[in-house]
């Protein structure tokens, strides 16, 4: 009997990828990102009341409660979140610096008990003449008792008087009106720019070179705290050549936490540490 032959093929079967995915299913890429762009939409959209109502409501009940207070109806706010911006001409500096510290201090029921809700307070003042600068109706004069406001002492002829009476003369500047800094910045507050006109233009009477000295509270590492105080030593440094001081008039220096005139235990004594000086350190060749 013969053997019949048999003849093998081999079959090669190639599988095509559907082509939206694997077995039917979508891929991640690009479908799966709806879903998450949709679930961000919503969070966005549910966190926008609790801010407005458990953020923004109680930093305006905050201002406008400390407004009432201090009975500064020359003053209007505009809140945005826990940033307030106080508005108005104020009476004297002293009406502007109360009321200022009164909105910062300002306590309002908040969805985790009472707090001070307001984080950032800043002006936007309307001021006719400023009360410490030269030629200002508002000056203090020299009385019976013979005790000269900071205007005189700026309109004194330092020139003749030495470093001394220069370096008193920017303590009561800086000691009248704080230079404000945001917290852990170098950017000069807009409040600030009275002071540094002032400054600037006492500086002018001045002989010799002036070093511009940072310091801060001892809150955070020396080298960071070094570091901010350096920088915003500088940027004041900076505001004062931009009104008129020759540039190589003026040094800058950060200490840092090194030199503190209060106790740092404290807040007030660290908000006194945070501060600004200026010194006669080289008089005139």
């Amino acid at each position: 009997m013969g053997m019949a032959g048999t003849n093998e093929a081999t079959v090669v079967t190639e599988t095509t990828r559907p082509p939206w995915g694997v077995g039917g299913r979508l891929p991640f890429m690009p479908f799966g990102l709806i879903s998450l762009i949709g679930l961000i939409a919503v969070t966005i959209v549910a966190l926008i009341p609790f801010a407005i109502g458990e953020v923004q409501a109680p930093t305006e009940a905050a201002a406008r409660e400390a407004i009432r207070k201090v009975g500064a109806d020359w003053a209007s706010y505009s809140v945005s979140g826990q940033w307030v911006v106080l508005e108005g001409k104020p009476p004297s500096r002293e009406e502007a610096e109360r009321v200022l510290e009164a909105v910062r201090q300002a306590k309002a029921p908040t969805l985790f008990g009472e707090a001070q809700p307001a984080t950032w307070v800043y002006d936007k003042f309307t001021w006719t003449e400023d009360p410490l600068l030269p030629g200002s109706g508002n000056q203090p004069r020299i009385g019976d008792d013979g005790v000269a406001g900071v205007a005189e002492t700026i309109l004194a002829p330092l020139s003749a008087a030495g470093g001394a009476s220069c370096d008193e003369t920017m303590s009561r500047l800086l000691s009248a009106a704080t230079i404000e800094f945001a917290t852990a910045s170098a950017v000069v507050g807009p409040t600030s720019d009275n002071a540094l006109t002032a400054i600037a233009r006492a500086a002018t009477h001045c002989e010799g070179v002036l070093r511009v000295e940072g310091h801060t509270d001892n809150i955070g590492r020396s080298a960071s705290n070094a570091a901010l105080s350096s920088r915003r030593a500088e940027a004041v440094r900076a505001a004062l050549v931009a009104r008129g001081v020759p540039a190589n008039r003026l040094v800058s220096e950060g200490f840092g936490s090194s030199n503190p005139i209060a106790d740092n235990r404290t807040d007030e004594g660290r908000a006194r540490n945070r501060r600004i000086e200026i010194h006669t350190v080289r008089s005139p060749t």
